[in-house]
């Protein structure tokens, strides 16, 4: 007796089956764009730290690596240099690994610098990244030649060390981002000087100049957006804030104490918007991650927002010394006892004004004189 053919088990293979040939040409297609953002959703998740040193250690790979492919691709633009038949198998994949190279590490800034940035003046560098990010999976860009690629890779230098000499240094200030513009200039000007190299003696000069000028456009503009404070204050970076009726420091930490909110607003974890009853003061607590060794001054500042003028006005700004090295941040609060009822901006900035993070709250004068409800946390 014959067993009857397995029909209710081949149809789903069947179907895969034919499925696959779409599959396989979606995937070819798209391939560039589903590594790219499978990239990076591995590096949100996966990068923590911006002092880590294996991911910095990674960091300065792909740098190199990318110092190597330009090189060599200039090399063999000029026909100095042809990869043998075995290396041939391999190089006549350099452009796509090039943009990969360079899609990882714009990966890593837009994931530190999103982290160090906040409000609208950082998102004009944020979206610079995310743009040149999104203009590497190109063709155009792709099939580029070496002076649009060695402005990227300038780009993609001082992004790097922007972040990595205050990590080293173990503070951020105006001299120490000298540094960091002054190193890539060094990097960029030793690499447009090698591409040169590959040129007559008579041509060297010319063509070192023109290697450099998008390198330094890029050296250009950087400053220039530092100057007017629209570059985020990497290492720096605001883990937690919040407002709340009262903060108390004890031998564990920080008890927190803010009054419960309404049912609409469960998700909630502090006094926003804050009830003021006669006698109340404004806590504003904030956790300032900072890399190992490091040890900064930063400001706590309250602002008011004037409706005569629609601006927000400083009314305080107090020093707070952060040391760096904890995973959740130093914490500290700042007390606000004058105040009045209007729209309010608590914020952590540096010392030359480019905020780290801030929180914007409502200030109503509660007229009721019953129990009010609390909740507590300990951080």
């Amino acid at each position: 007796m014959h067993a009857p053919p397995p029909v209710a088990e081949t149809a789903p293979v069947r179907r895969l089956f034919r499925w696959a040939p779409t599959l396989h040409h979606f995937v070819r297609r798209y391939h560039n764009i589903l590594i790219f953002v499978g990239g990076f959703l591995f590096d949100v998740a996966t990068l923590k730290r911006i002092d880590s040193w294996l991911d910095l250690g990674f960091q300065i790979a792909y740098l190199a690596c990318l110092t190597f492919l330009l090189n060599f691709q200039h090399k063999q633009k000029r026909g100095l240099w042809r990869p043998g038949p075995r290396m041939e198998r391999v190089w006549r994949y350099n452009v796509e690994v090039l943009h990969f190279f360079y899609g990882g590490l714009l990966c890593n800034y837009v994931v530190f610098y999103s982290k160090s940035s906040s409000g609208l003046r950082p998102l004009v560098f944020f979206v610079l990244l995310v743009g040149l990010m999104l203009l590497n999976e190109m063709p155009q860009i792709r099939r580029a030649g070496s002076r649009l690629r060695l402005g990227l890779y300038c780009f993609c230098v001082t992004s790097f060390m922007i972040y990595f000499v205050p990590v080293l240094i173990g503070r951020i200030d105006g001299w120490v981002f000298a540094v960091s513009i002054l190193s890539s200039l060094a990097i960029a000007w030793g690499m447009a000087h090698a591409l040169a190299g590959h040129y007559t003696l008579e041509e060297r000069r010319a063509q070192r100049l023109k290697l450099f000028l998008p390198a330094g456009a890029v050296l250009t503009i950087i400053p220039i957006l530092y100057v007017l404070r629209l570059v985020p204050p990497v290492p720096l970076s605001v883990k937690y804030d919040g407002i709340y009726h009262d903060v108390e420091k004890t031998a564990g930490g920080y008890v927190l104490r803010a009054q419960r909110p309404p049912l609409y607003l469960f998700w909630r974890r502090d006094s926003r918007p804050f009830h003021a009853r006669p006698g109340d003061r404004i806590f504003y607590f904030a956790r300032v991650f900072a890399p190992r060794g490091f040890q900064h001054q930063v400001m706590l500042r309250w602002e008011f927002f004037d409706e005569t003028t629609g601006r927000y006005v400083t009314s305080d700004r107090i020093p707070m010394t952060i040391i760096g090295g904890r995973d959740q941040g130093f914490r500290g609060f700042a007390v606000k006892s004058n105040f009045q009822p209007g729209l309010w901006r608590a914020s952590v900035e540096t010392e030359d004004g480019r905020t780290v993070g801030y929180r914007r709250f409502r200030v109503i004068a509660d007229a009721s004189r019953g129990d009010r409800s609390w909740l507590q946390w300990e951080m």
